[in-house]
Formats: C-alpha cells, sequence, structure tokens
C-alpha cells in the first residue's frame, strides 16, 4: 500500500523539521524549501501542489518573530501579516480549490493571556493582544472561511534538544545552567512548554484520522517557568540554587511585546477523540529530551 502524501510548507522550522525526520517511513513527504516555493505567490503554490498532488497538506509556515513582529503592529503589507494570515489563506484556498486536507498550525498567541483558572480550551474566544498574535488569529480565520477540509493544530512552546536555527526555553535553561551562570525565571506565570515529539506524534494522528476541526497540542499539565527551569536542574543534576524567581511583572519591563501570564492550552479535546498516551507531561517530556541528548553522546548543547 502506497503512503499518504503529505506536502509541507515550513519544513525548516523546529516542529516541521522534526516531523519531517520522525514521520518520512510513515508518508512519502515533499517540503520545499521557500527559494523554491513562495507562499505568497498563489500560482506558483497552486501548481506545485498539483504537481506532487499531496493528500494533505500541512502549513508550518509562519513568521515567528514576536518583538519584530510588533513594530509592524497595523502593517497588512508587512512580512509578518503577509506570511501569518496571506500565506495561509493562500494554502488554504489552493486546499479548497483541489479538495484536498489542510492542517495549520497556531499559537497560544491568540489569546490574551488573562484566563487563570485553567488552561484555555478550544471553546475559549481568542482576543490576541500583539501583532504577532493578531496575524495569526487572522490566519485561522481566513483557513476557516475558505470552505476547505481543515483542522487547526493550536501548539505552545515547542521544544527539542537539537534545533541549531533557533533556541528554545528548555536549550535555553540548560545552557546556561551547564556553564554556571544564574539564571531568572518567573515565578507566577503559567505555560504548557512541550516536547516536539509529543506536538508531531499527534500530527501524524491528525493526517491519519483527516479529521476536521481546532485542536490544541501540548504538554498535559502546566508549569511555571521556574517550576521547569528547576526540573531540567533536576533531570540533568545541575545546580538548582542557580535559578532565581522574577515576577512577570519585572521580566516584561525589558520587552516590547509582553510575555502573557497565563500562556496554557488545554489537550483534553484531542485526548478524549484520540485517546492518552500521544502527550504527556511537561516532566515526561524533560526527561525523553535528556535521553535524546545522551542517545547522541552529547551533555553540552553548543
Amino acid at each position: 500500500m502506497m503512503n499518504s502524501k503529505v506536502l509541507i510548507f515550513g519544513g525548516n522550522g523546529l516542529v516541521g523539521s522534526k516531523f519531517i525526520q520522525i514521520h518520512s517511513r510513515a508518508f512519502e513527504i515533499k517540503a520545499p524549501l521557500v527559494s523554491e516555493i513562495d507562499i505568497l505567490n498563489k500560482d506558483q503554490l497552486l501548481k506545485f501542489a498539483q504537481d506532487f498532488a499531496p493528500d494533505t497538506i500541512i502549513n508550518f509556515a509562519a513568521y515567528t518573530q514576536v518583538e519584530s513582529a510588533e513594530a509592524q503592529k497595523g502593517d497588512k503589507g508587512g512580512i509578518c501579516y503577509q506570511i501569518n494570515a496571506v500565506g495561509a489563506k493562500n494554502v488554504a484556498d489552493v486546499c479548497k480549490e483541489m479538495g484536498k486536507k489542510l492542517i495549520h498550525i497556531s499559537t497560544e498567541y491568540v489569546f490574551d493571556g488573562t484566563k487563570a483558572e485553567s488552561p484555555y480550551t478550544e471553546e475559549d474566544k481568542p482576543n490576541p493582544i500583539n501583532w504577532y498574535g493578531q496575524t495569526k488569529y487572522a490566519g485561522e480565520q481566513f483557513v476557516f472561511e475558505s470552505g476547505c477540509a481543515a483542522t487547526i493544530a493550536r501548539i505552545c512552546m515547542p521544544f527539542s534538544p537539537f534545533y541549531e536555527l533557533k533556541t528554545d526555553v528548555a536549550r535555553f535553561f540548560l545552557k546556561e545552567l551547564q556553564n554556571g551562570r544564574r539564571v531568572k525565571a518567573i515565578e507566577n506565570q503559567r505555560v504548557t512548554p512541550t516536547y516536539v515529539n509529543y506536538i508531531v506524534n499527534a500530527l501524524k494522528v491528525l493526517v491519519e484520522s483527516q479529521t476536521e476541526g481546532l485542536y490544541h497540542i501540548s504538554s498535559t499539565d502546566s508549569v511555571t517557568p521556574q517550576e521547569f527551569a528547576k526540573t531540567i536542574a533536576e533531570i540533568f543534576q545541575l545546580n538548582y540554587f542557580l535559578i532565581s524567581p522574577i515576577s512577570l511583572d519585572e521580566y516584561n519591563k525589558s520587552k516590547t511585546v509582553k510575555l502573557l501570564q497565563y500562556s496554557w492550552l488545554n489537550p483534553a479535546k484531542f485526548e478524549e477523540q484520540f485517546g492518552e498516551g500521544v502527550l504527556h507531561t511537561v516532566e515526561e517530556g524533560l526527561t525523553l529530551f535528556k535521553k535524546e541528548i545522551d542517545e547522541k553522546g552529547e551533555n553540552r548543547l553548543y
């Protein structure tokens, strides 16, 4: 039996590249570089998709530089809005025209971060407060308005032991602690950092099920960044006392874009529909994060 064909945009990113690495045997994957296919060129996009004739298209492509995005606020001609909104619309329109399934990757930044009592569910109303979040939410709306068979997967703080193009919070904390440097970690923010392998395994389930709708893909519990840093120290047997607390307000003073206080997602809908065992806790993710580093024979990440 022939493998299902999956066309990927944004395949050089942290999550997209991991999906290709792990699932290239499960699917016949094509992931053109930005230099090969510009998702802002709809005609080029359509021709490429028609030539490959995928069963599913996954759009990982995104402008994720949150601080740089804020400098473009309100500019629909800016690269952030063009990639996150117009690019998403173009991919969705191509899927509609071809009758193909789309999985579009979004973010917790579509929310305002004020929900303190429990993590955000798919039923909660988005209210993005920065330009990055606003462009990603516009992309979500364009996808659903296109009428294509679509799944939107919101992910949160993916972390991976190996990705050269961009660091993440887990590798930042680990490198600082390995080098004996003091780390300030926020004590009053709730987040759901998620091991990248769990994200791409959940996406594989969504590809295979051909389910449509909106899903939150994240760790099954939440932590503060301070708790996250301390768990890293414990798992890697590093100096716990290098970590000191900082309040979110204090941290945000130096930032153009303020971090959301409650930057967390609830993946219960995914687990109810597809079962437990695909997504796991933050600590389980960090344990496998260490195992992957150990297996590669590298105990320092630089």
